[in-house]
């Protein structure tokens, strides 16, 4: 059974202001953060842009203490997101049939990964202003609070802790001067202009010069609003009513295979979690 390492923590990153920021942050209370980027295919390009600002963060707080991974998440988002695609873009919108499953991947990867490597727990740069409701910038229905205390509540199950340290921490304008400050790298369209998405930027080539990966079938998902600025008609509760039963099937089925196949024993590892000292966070952490 792996260690337990209660001083290093995971950090779904993307290499955007959030999870930048919550990998800085969190670097003062954790040893080592295990930044993960993930690539789940289907025009998703790009994954290693982010080698800039992980340099930097590296050459801020140490090489030993900050690690990047690219993780291969495909069977988990095809086992999420494929089955009935068409009638649940239909019947639930693009967003939640395509950009959930895969934020969803994103997240019980975090899990996956923390179970293989001893680590207790793992976060993300979700953050209120891109919730729905909130008339700020655009939004994606993954930040409402209920998917988040699903992502929680399946995480310990499995003996892992998922919290959220900026939601309401800041602001992303605040976040974004602070690494700036620091010497980090945002993309130009990061709240940088209006209509940061809209194809009319891609004749400017700054558009190009890009700090994160591009998920072009999400923008594609999302062509109403990027081209129209159309809000994708999305609800809390259409959110918990597709991915619940996903995220079900993936907790009985998806996840004993998976160590299965590793020859691994994944009672042995919960059991293991189960007799830690700290199997839910850092020391520090309630």
């Amino acid at each position: 059974m792996p260690q337990i390492r209660p001083d290093e923590v995971i950090v779904q990153f993307s290499g955007g202001i959030d999870s930048l920021y919550t990998a800085l942050l969190l670097a003062k209370q954790y040893e080592r953060i295990h930044l993960l980027t993930f690539d789940k295919g289907y025009l998703h390009c790009g994954l290693s842009l982010s080698r800039p600002n992980v340099k930097r963060m590296q050459e801020l707080l140490g090489p030993e203490r900050v690690t990047f991974e690219i993780i291969d998440i495909r069977p988990l988002f095809r086992a999420l997101a494929l089955k009935d695609l068409r009638r649940n873009a239909r019947d639930f919108g693009n967003e939640i049939a395509w950009c959930i499953p895969c934020r969803a991947s994103m997240a019980l990867s975090c899990v996956l990964y923390a179970l293989e490597h001893g680590i207790p727990a793992f976060t993300d740069g979700a953050n209120w202003e891109q919730a729905p409701g909130r008339e700020t910038i655009l939004v994606t229905a993954d930040n409402y609070p209920g998917y988040l205390q699903l992502i929680h509540d399946f995480a310990r199950d499995f003996k892992v802790r998922y919290f959220s340290p900026v939601y309401e921490l800041n602001s992303r304008q605040e976040r974004r001067r602070l690494l700036l400050e620091q010497g980090f790298h945002i993309d130009w369209n990061s709240l940088d202009v209006k209509r940061p998405k809209s194809p009319l930027n891609l004749l400017n080539p700054r558009y190009y010069r890009r700090f994160q990966p591009i998920c072009l079938s999400g923008w594609l998902a999302h062509w109403k609003r990027n081209i129209f600025h159309v809000r994708e008609n999305t609800s809390e509760k259409k959110v918990l009513e597709f991915i619940t039963p996903r995220l079900d099937r993936v907790r009985r089925d998806f996840f004993p295979a998976y160590f299965q196949k590793r020859g691994l024993n994944l009672d042995e590892i919960l059991a293991g979690r189960s007799s830690a000292k700290y199997p839910f966070g850092h020391k520090s952490e309630k």
